[in-house]
């Protein structure tokens, strides 16, 4: 039996950690690079999201709308026409923002392309998240959904009603940071006013199917690893009741391991080279290294059945790892990749970079800069529509103070990034890991001084590099 490494586990929980502060980081850096607006009304947004979930997922326990709940998370055909107006609106709310009656008639896309055509695509997509929110209630993965269209639609208006006035009576940096303060306290209590103080709690079924059997997500499982003289063997293991079974088997020798190893460098080589050519060229290889990894991988489950544990190794060590953690941190990924393909490959991604680096030559070069400030919003509601449910599902609570206790981490990732997208990225994990392992490493510390030992991390930081860590390139 292997022995629990803390320090790995510390890591671990970190790169978790990192990825909640990513998320809401990622869209307070967009708006404050490009909107120059220090939002500190960010924190209540992502709580703002994790309570509209509850619409969907608990539609009886949410005030005023509990009368179009049939069941404890049932709703009537009132409510479920309520939030199918909700969904679709969100959608189309989204697009308007982009410049009104032209963006739904498809101004936005960048193209020519009929009018009809725009119109049916939006009201296509409209009806469908509104149909899908409303046969998956109470489904938490519906309400995930209709938070994030929600906020998508919402948030802008923080732009065109508040901050776009005052930037526009060209107010100094500080007095703009005063208004977000504003925001802050209006929507945080506006929350409270709506929902009361109480903490609540979302009902998510968290067994999935898995090989035959039940995988709870919110289980901690235990990974195994041991560095033997014939290669590498994995494991994870499901703790319940004292009793101890495996998940899922892995063995791979030194040969396999090298194989892999190659398939992999070969893969970021061919990705690296041959970015600028032909996307399906580079499609293809990447696919066949893909599948060739794949298989490996599957393989070495299969030819892993009925391994037992090694009796000797070199390295052996146990990291308590979550489902849902894992998937947290991929969600984060995922969304970040996708913002990565926005900011470098599309036509608004460069406008936005053109925006952020000079605005007043960006308008003079035909760009319009209020469309990309309104994008700029709707990615960062969603953003935080995705933050905020995350942080509310892995707390296993929701509280009026949720995302405001994350906003001196969020800000902290930005500033250590250097004030940019990538640097926000980044100093986010920083920020996550500083918090658990610093925790972790200083005897005595108790939770309580996870942002604090942060805060030293980020202090020690700007004293050698005041610019951040990417310069805010």
């Amino acid at each position: 039996m292997t022995a629990e490494t803390g320090l790995l586990n510390a890591m671990m929980t970190g790169v978790v950690t990192g990825s909640i502060v990513a998320l809401g980081a990622t869209g307070l850096a967009l708006v404050y690079d490009i909107a120059e607006v220090p939002n500190f009304a960010h924190g209540d947004l992502l709580t703002l999201g994790a309570y509209l979930a509850l619409l969907v997922n608990k539609p009886n326990t949410v005030p005023l709308f509990d009368v179009f709940a049939s069941e404890a998370q049932q709703v009537t055909p009132t409510g479920a026409a309520i939030l199918f107006v909700l969904s679709a609106g969100g959608v189309l709310g989204s697009v308007y923002h982009l410049g009104g009656v032209p963006a739904l008639k498809g101004s936005w896309w960048g193209i020519s392309a009929p009018v009809t055509l725009a119109l049916a695509v939006h009201v296509g997509i409209a009806v469908l998240v509104g149909v899908i929110v409303v046969i998956a209630v109470p489904s938490f993965l519906a309400a995930v959904l209709f938070s994030f269209v929600m906020l998508g639609a919402t948030v802008p208006l923080l732009e065109s009603r508040i901050f776009r006035p005052f930037r526009n009576k060209d107010i100094e940096l500080a007095m703009m940071l005063v208004v977000s303060l504003a925001v802050a306290f209006v929507v945080r209590f506006s929350i409270q006013t709506l929902y009361g103080g109480e903490i609540r709690f979302y009902a998510v079924d968290t067994t999935l199917p898995f090989f035959g059997g039940q995988l709870d997500v919110t289980m901690a499982k235990f990974f195994d690893l041991f560095l033997t003289n014939g290669g590498i063997f994995m494991s994870i293991q499901s703790t319940r009741t004292g009793e101890s079974g495996a998940v899922a088997v892995l063995s791979y020798g030194w040969i396999e391991v090298a194989l892999m190893s190659v398939l992999t460098t070969t893969a970021v080589i061919v990705a690296y080279r041959y970015r600028t050519t032909s996307a399906a060229v580079v499609g293809k290889r990447l696919a066949a290294i893909s599948a060739g990894l794949v298989t490996l991988v599957f393989s070495g489950a299969l030819l892993s059945a009925g391994v037992d544990t090694p009796e000797t190794s070199i390295i052996a060590t146990r990291i308590s790892i979550s489902p849902l953690r894992i998937g947290i941190v991929v969600l984060a990924l995922t969304m970040m990749a996708a913002l990565h393909y926005i900011l470098q490959a599309t036509t608004l991604g460069k406008t936005m970079r053109a925006t952020s680096d000079n605005r007043e030559l960006a308008l003079v070069r035909g760009i319009n800069t209020r469309r990309v400030m309104m994008s700029v919003w709707i990615i960062a509601g969603l953003f935080a529509a995705i933050g905020g449910t995350m942080l509310g599902f892995l707390f296993n609570s929701i509280t009026i103070n949720l995302g405001f206790n994350l906003l001196l981490p969020m800000f902290a990732g930005v500033i250590l990034g250097g004030i940019s997208v990538y640097g926000a990225i980044l100093g986010s994990y920083i920020v996550g890991l500083a918090m658990e392992v610093g925790i972790y490493a200083i005897p005595g510390l108790s939770a309580t001084y996870r942002i604090p030992v942060a805060f030293v991390v980020l202090l020690g930081v700007l004293l050698l590099k005041p610019e951040g860590i990417v310069g805010g390139k």
